[in-house]
């Protein structure tokens, strides 16, 4: 396991925390099951994390996936990416999470999953359509270093043909660059969960896609990362998207969204931290705007 709450939960219940700055950082050991009992519900170490999702109108979890491979692991359960979405905050991961396999929607030898919202389809609104969760946090309690597992975002009307936006990363292999948020774009995985689904939750639905600024830089008040499909790089990328999709995806909507770990797309383009435990990026879920009935 990769996340640094985890992993000091683990050092404290075997006796180990702060007694070795090498064993207590992240990256430096796992015990999977022992941390997921030892937090509530998938929650982030007190607040357990509620299962009925809270919110009638204006944010629809995908509900669904399609396909996906099961680990033995604890993070190996497909439904974890869309059962709720339990982030943990600016500092942790949380634990309610899927780390992405090798499933047939995938393309040959990468881990991903596609999911989907059960009858529905997801529309183009105004500003950001869906936003994904993933598992970043902060490294070092430092706003601008993070660890990150990148995550290419693509959508599909029929599972077949894919359109992405313009994923790129323009660090170096080092560990500062790597950490650093502002070397990636049109990738997910950068932004950690803020959105909990907690009897504490406070945030509307409007509020999962709406950006503000503060001391940790510009975000959605949730968290994560948000895609449009509006933006002008939409439909530049993607196996089988052509002009045409594009336009039909931004009409009419699309049905499946794919994670891909960036990192086995292409390792050399999109490095991965050394510190990451299997090169699987760990998905907590996805949220629409706007959907309607297919």
């Amino acid at each position: 396991m990769k996340r640094s709450l985890r992993h000091a939960i683990f050092c404290a219940l075997t006796g180990l925390l702060w007694l070795s700055a090498t064993a207590c950082t992240p990256g430096g050991g796992n015990n999977d099951a022992l941390l997921a009992a030892a937090l509530p519900s998938g929650g982030s170490g007190g607040q357990a994390c509620l299962e009925s999702w809270p919110y009638s109108s204006g944010a629809y979890i995908a509900d669904s996936s399609v396909n996906a491979a099961v680990d033995a692991g604890t993070f190996g359960d497909p439904t974890k990416a869309t059962n709720k979405i339990c982030g943990a905050g600016w500092a942790s991961g949380g634990t309610d999470v899927y780390s992405t396999g090798s499933s047939s929607e995938c393309e040959s030898g990468e881990n991903c999953i596609a999911l989907e919202w059960t009858g529905k389809r997801v529309l183009d609104a105004t500003g950001v359509d869906f936003v994904v969760y993933e598992n970043p946090f902060l490294y070092n309690n430092n706003a601008s270093s993070r660890f990150i597992e990148a995550v290419i975002v693509e959508v599909s009307q029929d599972g077949t043909n894919w359109c992405g936006w313009n994923p790129s990363y323009s660090g170096t292999t080092s560990a500062p660059d790597l950490r650093n948020p502002g070397n990636y774009s049109d990738l997910a995985g950068i932004t950690p969960v803020l959105f909990m689904q907690s009897s504490a939750n406070s945030l509307s639905a409007s509020d999962l896609f709406t950006e503000v600024t503060d001391s940790y830089g510009n975000h959605l008040k949730g968290g994560g990362d948000g895609f449009d499909l509006s933006a002008p790089s939409f439909g530049t990328t993607g196996s089988g998207c052509n002009t045409t999709l594009r336009n039909s995806i931004r009409s009419s909507g699309f049905v499946y969204v794919r994670l891909t770990t960036a990192y086995s797309r292409n390792s050399s383009s999109f490095p991965i931290v050394s510190d990451s435990f299997d090169q699987k990026a760990d998905i907590d879920g996805v949220v629409a705007r706007s959907v309607t009935d297919r």
